[in-house]
């Protein structure tokens, strides 16, 4: 069975529907998807309903909890809370605001892991960790970290994102891929990234596929975009998002206006 792996879309739809184009050619018998589908990118509902409307497995990564916690009346469907600071707050209310009733619904409805069985192997997927959606595992944590995210994962393989940096490498008995990111990388890398699985050959093949920056770009400036557009291309353009705190984002965003 071969299965596409895709992650972290972050309301990128330039670059997700270029992605989806290339898969259309790879001929796999399912994807999955990782989470955090809407959050710092200009186009969120649009994400939302492509992965709803293709069907496409998914489940919930850190942002796509984010937004739900500015969503009023909304019962709560996780475990798992989020508390946004002060200046956090109008970043994700305006992705909210163009977002459906459907797409918020959507969110929420998303489990924490997805698995499968295929060729005597078990494939676990997390947006983090088989823990949490908040923390991550790398290629250089010590063998004790390594052993305690893994040893009752129950799988085979572990395919993760968070991060935006794709990797590949065996703990003991467990593969761990990191699928990287579609809507924008941080290792410098600005293409967007998914990875194939090959269960049938106990393969994995990391991938890189160029989109049009300028489309993403030109979308943000159409909607108004909360983080500034031409600071949005840059970052998308380096591979890079600066951690720029929400509460030093004014001068850069020129929001809240």
């Amino acid at each position: 069975m071969r299965i596409g792996v895709i992650s972290d879309i972050h309301g990128n739809s330039i670059a997700l529907d270029a992605v989806l184009r290339r898969i259309g050619k790879d001929k796999l018998d399912e994807v999955v998807c990782l989470g955090d589908l809407a959050f710092k990118g200009p186009s969120p509902s649009e994400c939302v309903r492509t992965i709803k409307s293709l069907g496409i497995p998914c489940i919930f990564g850190n942002t796509d909890l984010y937004l739900l916690s500015v969503v009023d009346g909304l019962k709560p469907t996780h475990s798992i809370a989020y508390k946004p600071n002060v200046a956090e707050i109008p970043y994700l209310q305006w992705h909210t605001s163009r977002m459906s009733s459907s797409d918020i619904d959507f969110l929420s409805q998303l489990p924490f892991e997805y698995r499968l069985e295929v060729d005597g192997q078990q494939l676990l997927f997390v947006h983090g960790t088989p823990q949490d959606c908040f923390s991550a595992i790398q290629p250089t944590d010590s063998l004790e970290r390594l052993d305690n995210a893994t040893q009752k994962a129950d799988a085979d393989w572990i395919f993760m994102g968070h991060i935006h940096r794709p990797f590949v490498f065996k703990h003991l008995y467990v593969m761990l891929v990191n699928a990287g990111a579609i809507g924008f990388s941080l290792d410098r890398d600005w293409r967007a990234s998914y990875c194939i699985v090959d269960t049938s050959t106990k393969s994995v093949c990391l991938n890189r596929i160029e989109y049009d920056i300028a489309d993403s770009v030109r979308a943000a400036k159409e909607v108004d975009f909360c983080f500034s557009p031409d600071w949005y291309g840059e970052a998308l353009q380096s591979g890079f998002w600066e951690p720029v705190p929400y509460e030093k984002r004014k001068s850069v965003d020129n929001f809240p206006k």
